[in-house]
């Protein structure tokens, strides 16, 4: 029996012995619960016949469906703002508990963003040119050839950064946290 029979059971025995006319004392002292919990459910019994807890009302929403919208938005359009600026671009008085909830109903997350360097356009099509002209290159092609790899080491730092974005979108161009090459130190190493 669970908790919630339980105390519906012991509710009956309330009422029934209330009505085999015993006193709410005699019935309190019997059962080894206080006489006011006796008189609440012989009370609630004669007005309602029930037993059971009443129903509880979920707590209103201290936003709209319009204000959600409008976080939501505000999230969207600038995402490696925190929450609480987010909020006040929207202009709501409500906790951050809320704002964070509404965004996470949504389905966006707070996560640290993918970092890759800032490229511009022309970087973009140099590099898609380069991979379209080796891309047909045969395995005796690459048995010849030696890569290497590039270590970067940051000279400044910003701390962590992080972003308000969906699911499956890491690497969506507007959720990459572009850095900027100088202030660094490049190490060479070779691989044959």
């Amino acid at each position: 029996m669970n908790q919630h029979d339980t105390r519906v059971s012991q509710r009956g025995g309330i009422i029934a012995l209330h009505e085999e006319g015993l006193s709410s004392r005699a019935i309190a002292q019997r059962m080894g619960i206080s006489q006011r919990t006796v008189l609440k459910w012989v009370h609630r019994w004669q007005e309602t016949g029930r037993l059971t807890d009443l129903d509880r009302r979920p707590r209103p929403r201290v936003t709209t469906v319009v204000e959600d919208e409008e976080l939501l938005q505000a999230a969207e359009s600038m995402p490696f703002k925190p929450a609480t600026e987010v909020r006040e671009a929207v202009g709501l008085q409500v906790s951050m508990t809320t704002v964070r909830r509404r965004l996470h109903t949504a389905g966006i997350h707070h996560r640290a963003p993918a970092k890759k360097e800032r490229l511009t356009d022309a970087h973009r099509a140099a590099r898609l040119a380069f991979a379209q002209e080796y891309a047909a290159k045969d395995m005796e092609f690459w048995e010849r050839t030696v890569f290497t790899d590039e270590k970067t080491f940051s000279s400044c730092c910003h701390g962590r950064i992080h972003l308000w974005r969906r699911n499956n979108t890491r690497y969506d161009r507007r959720n990459i946290y572009e850095e900027a090459r100088s202030g660094r130190v490049s190490v060479m190493s070779g691989a044959a």
